[in-house]
């Protein structure tokens, strides 16, 4: 896909990002990433040194990759959004 070959994908990327909040709502959503925030910090004060360094880059690949996926979850309901509204 050719969305993905620039610089572009992260402006649609920013877009999804910025309606979180309205996910956020959403009970099972919130406790699920509070739950994974808290684990994180958990396991981050664990660890000291390159482990440490480690999972930051995991967690740093993790929000980069997070980027593609939100560029082609939106792509993928402009193109298929009227077959969403009969779900």
């Amino acid at each position: 896909m050719q969305i993905f070959e620039n610089e572009n994908y992260k402006y649609i990327s920013n877009l999804v990002e910025e309606k979180i909040p309205i996910l956020r709502q959403n009970k099972e959503f919130n406790q699920k990433y509070e739950n994974l925030m808290l684990k994180i910090d958990q396991l981050s004060s664990m660890l000291e040194g390159e482990p440490k360094e480690i999972l930051e880059e995991i967690i740093k690949l993790f929000y980069e990759t997070e980027a593609y996926y939100f560029t082609l979850s939106y792509s993928l309901g402009v193109k298929y959004g009227e077959d969403l509204k009969k779900i």
